[in-house]
């Protein structure tokens, strides 16, 4: 019993904490914009650009740190054995940890962390719903730690190569509006430059993502070619080509803008196809 209260106890000071944080780094970021756009000193609001930034992403590091742990916690039962819970609200936090966590990371490289203004309320949103909404009715699926791994890295895969898909979306919308005033939400997104530097910084993590997918598909699944998996193993390989075609494009032909926005579109469509076509398959046809 005392354990029991512990835990909730626990899970309930984790939830708070997760928000606080995501609260603060966005808070931070909406500041730092605010200031940017602001008709002050350009040196000082460069340097208030610059602080508010790095403690926006100090505190949403901090904020996905927790996230992820009552993730997994909801994701992955040790007791009695190994299994996973695929729930609707835990598969949604996943995505959206990778997704925060994929901006997160490429703000390191490039001026984009406004982009985060647009992930963290989906974050806090999700982490929300996983502490006030009830569960479906799912049974656990009992696996070996190898199946777990496969599954949560094709997940991650599905949740970084989504955010890629956004973002190009919202590429190919600045291209088209590229000599208008960048108002509204368009404001906010940091420059065509660093939006499509960002872009291929999350191809290629989503790429390995996909790529570690498939080959830890291989090796641990021995029916990937079985008559109920092999849509979604032609589709995803498909989608993988298609992907590694646009890199190489854009790496010895410098491929982009409106042709990334098709490349990528056409490559997550397939991927998509590749997983729903599969359930349908699965749950209709056989």
């Amino acid at each position: 019993m005392n354990n029991t209260i512990l835990n909730v106890l626990g899970a309930t000071a984790t939830f708070s904490f997760a928000l606080t944080f995501y609260s603060a780094a966005f808070f931070l970021l909406w500041r730092s914009l605010s200031l940017r756009l602001q008709q002050t000193t350009e040196i000082d609001t460069a340097a208030n650009h610059g602080l508010a930034s790095r403690y926006a992403l100090g505190a949403a590091a901090i904020g996905l740190l927790l996230h992820a742990a009552v993730t997994s916690e909801k994701l992955i039962q040790n007791e009695p054995t190994s299994s996973l819970t695929l729930s609707l609200i835990g598969v949604s936090n996943l995505v959206a940890c990778v997704m925060t966590a994929v901006i997160a990371i490429g703000a390191l490289r490039v001026r984009a962390e406004n982009l985060l203004l647009l992930c963290l309320p989906l974050a806090a949103a999700n982490l929300l719903a996983m502490a006030l909404l009830p569960e479906g009715r799912i049974q656990p699926v009992t696996l070996d730690s190898a199946q777990i791994g496969h599954i949560l890295l094709s997940i991650s895969a599905y949740a970084a190569l989504m955010t890629a898909a956004l973002q190009s979306i919202l590429i190919g919308v600045q291209e088209r509006r590229l000599r208008a005033p960048q108002t509204g939400l368009l404001g906010m997104l940091p420059p065509m430059e660093s939006m499509e530097n960002l872009f291929i910084s999350v191809l290629w993590l989503g790429l390995a993502l996909l790529t570690l997918s498939i080959a830890t598909g291989m090796f641990f699944l021995q029916d990937m070619f079985d008559q109920r998996l092999v849509h979604h193993t032609v589709l995803t390989t498909l989608s993988w080509l298609v992907y590694a075609g646009f890199l190489a494009g854009h790496h010895f032909f410098g491929w982009r803008g409106v042709t990334g926005v098709r490349w990528n579109l056409a490559a997550f469509t397939l991927l998509v196809l590749g997983y729903l076509g599969s359930k349908f398959v699965i749950e209709y046809l056989l």
